[in-house]
């Protein structure tokens, strides 16, 4: 499979956001933790952006700043998981080097992936922690739908 590697890590970006959105309600998405720090929809937002920008320098090879409104969050959710599906669908084009993939890995991937861990964080201290599982071995599969 072309890109497996970069594709795994996309669906296991997806697992772990559902896992750090399951259940909150929309007014979940203005709980920050003070002192300047993002709510939950500007941290879904600047996710969304990230993966935008990057999906669009895979495509076209060059960097285009994107700025997206601000949603509810629902519709930040929805919308990230619509972008996390257009970049599976990237991803399962032409294979991309092992530099580049790299690059992806210790960049936008990760950068997301920290900010997921915000807002499992956020969640824990708004009495709704995520339930613990060994995520070693859940069941991840590349191709969202």
């Amino acid at each position: 499979m072309k890109n497996e590697y970069l594709r795994h890590t996309v669906a296991t970006i997806s697992y772990r956001f559902q896992k750090s959105v399951k259940d909150c309600e929309d007014s979940f998405g203005h709980f920050n933790l003070g002192k300047g720090s993002r709510s939950t929809n500007e941290i879904i937002n600047h996710m969304c952006e990230v993966l935008t920008a990057t999906r669009i320098f895979i495509e076209k090879e060059r960097f285009e700043k994107v700025m997206l409104e601000r949603l509810s969050l629902t519709e930040e959710i929805e919308r990230f998981n619509l972008e996390l599906k257009s970049m599976d669908n990237t991803l399962s084009g032409p294979e991309l080097g092992i530099d580049y993939a790299k690059k992806l890995l210790q960049g936008p991937f990760s950068d997301i992936l920290t900010h997921i861990g915000q807002i499992a964080m956020m969640q824990r201290i708004n009495n709704k922690p995520i339930d613990a599982e060994d995520f070693s071995a859940a069941d991840i599969r590349t191709g969202l739908k």
